[in-house]
């Protein structure tokens, strides 16, 4: 903001001082003194017109800011930095996020984290032994196995079409048509698209598989994996709106983000997926 005025102080600045000078008393005619207040109104005027271009340095997206400090750069929105509204619009309210105001890394590494970080513990120590492992995360087959047959191919299927979607996006030439499909929500009677039928399912999937009987709390595990659902929700909402403005550049960052969001996820819920249990998720590349 500061940038943008500063021009048009300097404007002002040239009619003042010049109007002092062709107004004092002077030997010059009075036709002399038009002729120097014509000049100083003509030098203020070109320096109007030739201003650069009002182009902001950051552009907004509700709370979040995309850096474009070139004409063709494609903004780069920090989605994850966006008013939250304490959750009230998310798919699920009591995420990690609304418990303990911290948000997760976008993509997340847990083979990066330290053991006992007690920020994520759950994946930490808890009573480990090398006969019953971690019982405060540990979930019996019994439990996983008929939750794996009832989510696994709903949610596999999600991230087979939002991988989909990302390479209609990145066509040269869109089909905003069948992108629109694969983030259709289901309105007026119409079944939602199967990336967004996921999303309820994602959630149901990891509360049957990160909850431990041996835990009389909500894991952390569990929490950050519906942080995860949020924001996947959250981009396949928007990518909606942006594919409907056909807005390239809004539906390529939210694409990613959501991308971000579907992978850390899935990072999450196939550390409970063992070859007894299933196949293991694939991710989106």
């Amino acid at each position: 903001m500061t940038f943008q005025i500063l021009p048009f102080i300097f404007i002002l600045f040239v009619l003042i001082f010049g109007l002092t000078l062709a107004l004092q008393p002077s030997p010059e005619s009075a036709s002399t003194r038009r002729t120097a207040i014509k000049s100083i109104f003509g030098t203020a005027v070109s320096s109007a017109v030739f201003l650069p271009p009002n182009r902001p340095a950051f552009a907004q997206y509700d709370g979040g800011s995309a850096t474009d400090t070139t004409n063709d750069a494609t903004p780069t929105y920090n989605y994850e930095d966006r008013d939250r509204k304490k959750n009230k619009e998310a798919l699920i309210r009591e995420d990690y996020w609304y418990y303990s105001g911290k948000k997760p890394p976008r993509r997340l590494n847990i083979d990066a984290m330290p053991a006992n970080d007690p920020t994520w513990n759950t994946w930490g120590e808890c009573t480990k032994s090398e006969t019953t492992g971690n019982s405060c995360v540990y979930v019996s087959l019994k439990q996983r196995i008929p939750a794996y047959g009832k989510y696994a191919f709903s949610i596999q299927l999600g991230a087979d079409e939002f991988t989909k979607l990302g390479k209609i996006l990145h066509d040269t030439n869109p089909n905003w048509n069948e992108a629109s499909k694969l983030v259709d929500p289901g309105l007026e009677q119409r079944m939602p698209a199967p990336a967004v039928d996921a999303l309820l399912k994602m959630a149901l999937f990891a509360t049957q598989t990160l909850t431990s009987p041996n835990y009389s709390g909500v894991a952390r595990e569990l929490l950050v994996s519906r942080y995860y659902v949020n924001e996947c929700a959250f981009a396949t909402k928007e990518l909606a709106r942006a594919i409907e403005e056909r807005d390239v550049a809004a539906a390529l960052g939210l694409w990613e983000f959501g991308r971000d969001s579907w992978n850390s996820y899935l990072a999450i819920v196939n550390r409970s997926i063992s070859p007894k249990v299933g196949d293991k998720f694939e991710m989106i590349i």
